[in-house]
């Protein structure tokens, strides 16, 4: 049995051990914030993994263990472990009436136990993929893992993410399903608020919703001592740096490897076109800053598409032109961005990092995700979006913006202050139980 003087707290859908610096930056900073306001708390992961190996993440100074409760979908998986089976297992226990039979499914399997046990229960699912934007597969099955503790009746929040879209009929009512029996959502941007009401297909919906920003601007930047970046950075005073993350994900053309996303903008030729404008037109050096890591030949590997791009570069600019050549975690990648002075994402993460630290951001967009998030900072100016904008409006918005970097430096740190103020004290109503209804029995 749980010790009842600790506060248990299940994460879902956020991981430190995976190859996307985004999700880890979701995982790491909710580990963080909540560390902050209840110190003795015990959090973990529910994820699916082959190891309930805990997790190991710095944060003030220190190592922090944190635990895995996890879940296989691998056939070979024992049968008390596998998702399917502990869905079944929870579907079982909420049809039967008798209580003391309930309690006896629920015991006879560690990992329900555990979550029935729990205080709290939270889904942040990546922080954009509650959608069947990736497909309806990666939709049902990051959803089944929240439906477990629905199904146990446990208070079940859905942390601050992006809700949409819903393209397909079974992505709606899975969706809808979800919303309304959640204890409370939270949305990272106002836009979501729109979308749950269309979904709902009711007004009833606004004091459900509450807007929170990403989470991912509480991060920690811990710059490791030597950074391998090649070739290495000897920048003059006051030259410049550019830091551009290429997306691997668009580089490819999306899972489906045709234009998956709908982009106007013809990804591929963009990076070539503004490494070389912004090098042409500018004293600046370029580091190119991988965010999501994968063996090479993997359709959502930074580093290839970084590489691509670096290769295709003229011989007369590669002494200004680097690229972080090792793996490094969400915080070390935060802080080797910091030394940018500007800075170019398509990975929402990698965009949070460095507006987090006040670097004037152009976030090139492939969903509405970047809008939003950007928005929540009052810097939806700063989005172009690569699903409606043309190759020459999109490099003349960041020629425009570099040239303004100063003052939209200020203006990032002033907005992001206000951001940080807003997630803690979010943070601090909902472990204060301030939303703490009864979830809508299913």
């Amino acid at each position: 049995m749980p010790d009842k003087n600790t506060f248990t707290v299940y994460i879902l859908g956020a991981s430190l051990d995976t190859g996307n610096r985004g999700v880890s930056a979701l995982a790491a900073s909710l580990v963080k914030i909540i560390r902050s306001i209840k110190p003795k708390s015990h959090i973990s992961f529910f994820i699916g993994n082959e190891s309930p190996k805990p997790q190991q993440l710095q944060l003030a100074g220190s190592t922090l263990q944190v635990n895995v409760l996890n879940y296989r979908l691998s056939p070979k998986a024992k049968l008390g472990e596998h998702l399917f089976w502990l869905f079944l297992l929870a579907c079982l226990q909420r049809i039967i009436p008798v209580s003391r039979l309930k309690r006896l499914i629920i015991n006879s399997n560690q990992r329900l136990q555990a979550l029935y046990h729990a205080d709290l229960i939270g889904d942040i699912r990546g922080g954009d993929s509650f959608s069947d934007i990736y497909g309806l597969k990666n939709l049902l099955l990051g959803s089944l893992p929240v439906f477990i503790p629905l199904l146990l009746n446990k208070k079940t929040m859905l942390f601050p993410q992006t809700y949409g879209p819903y393209d397909t009929r079974l992505g709606k009512f899975i969706a809808r399903l979800i919303i309304n029996h959640a204890a409370h959502i939270f949305s990272r941007d106002r836009q979501s608020a729109d979308t749950i009401k269309i979904l709902l297909q009711n007004h009833a919906t606004e004091k459900f919703v509450t807007f929170c920003p990403d989470v991912a601007f509480m991060l920690d930047a811990l710059a490791p001592a030597s950074p391998v970046i090649q070739p290495p950075l000897h920048l003059k005073e006051h030259t410049p740096l550019i830091g551009f993350n290429v997306n691997g994900l668009m580089y490819n053309g999306g899972y489906t490897r045709d234009n998956m996303f709908g982009l106007k903008l013809d990804y591929r030729l963009f990076t070539r076109r503004v490494t070389e404008t912004l090098l042409m037109q500018t004293p600046a050096h370029i580091l190119f800053v991988p965010h999501t890591f994968g063996p090479p030949g993997n359709i959502n590997s930074d580093p290839d598409a970084c590489r691509d791009v670096l290769d295709s570069l003229p011989d007369t600019y590669k002494d200004r032109v680097h690229m972080v050549t090792s793996e490094y975690n969400q915080s070390e990648i935060k802080g080797i961005i910091r030394q940018c002075d500007f800075f170019i994402g398509s990975r929402m993460h990698a965009c949070i990092a460095a507006l987090s630290q006040g670097i004037p951001t152009i976030g090139v967009a492939y969903s509405k995700k970047f809008s939003g998030v950007f928005e929540s900072i009052d810097a939806g100016r700063m989005v172009v979006d690569a699903r409606t904008t043309t190759l020459e409006e999109a490099v003349d918005t960041i020629i425009s913006s570099f040239d303004k970097r100063d003052m939209l430096s200020t203006f990032t740190r002033e907005q992001v202050a206000k951001a940080q103020h807003t997630i803690q004290t979010t943070f601090e109503d909902i472990l204060s139980s301030s939303y703490a209804q009864d979830p809508v029995s299913l």
